[in-house]
């Protein structure tokens, strides 16, 4: 890290990692396998990549889009991590395994892309995507 003293460095990181409130599991599905004979494929097994503390949160752009006759605010949804935990890949899985918001618990979100911090920044942001809830309110 260059211009960046340590001391800094250590109280962004820190500061950062106190508002992760969150836990979450994140995984690589597993291959798809294809059965030649009977022609149905099956998944192989996943991988854990992480499991740990995060921050999980939405933010409003204001951006508004017409779905049918339907207007909808946009909005994206983040996750972070430590600095120090494994920096998850697009199509990676993350389940939001603990929360302070209930609602947040079970949700399955897939990464769509990975935002790389420079050298500051305590947590890396991951834009992801709902593909599933447990949950009939989201």
């Amino acid at each position: 890290m260059v211009g960046i003293s340590p001391f800094a460095a250590a109280y962004v990181r820190k500061r950062t990692a106190e508002r992760m409130v969150d836990q979450c599991r994140i995984w690589k599905p597993g291959p798809v396998v294809l059965d030649k004979v009977t022609g149905k494929t099956t998944r192989g097994e996943a991988i854990l990549k992480y499991q740990g503390v995060c921050r999980f949160w939405e933010v409003t752009s204001g951006q508004q889009a017409l779905l049918g006759d339907e207007q909808v605010v946009m909005s994206q949804t983040y996750l972070s991590l430590p600095y120090n935990a494994p920096i998850p890949e697009s199509d990676d899985i993350v389940m939001i395994t603990m929360s302070v918001d209930p609602d947040l618990v079970g949700r399955t979100v897939k990464v769509v892309s990975v935002v790389r911090g420079g050298g500051l920044r305590a947590s890396r942001r991951f834009l992801v995507q709902v593909v599933e809830s447990q949950k009939p309110t989201w």
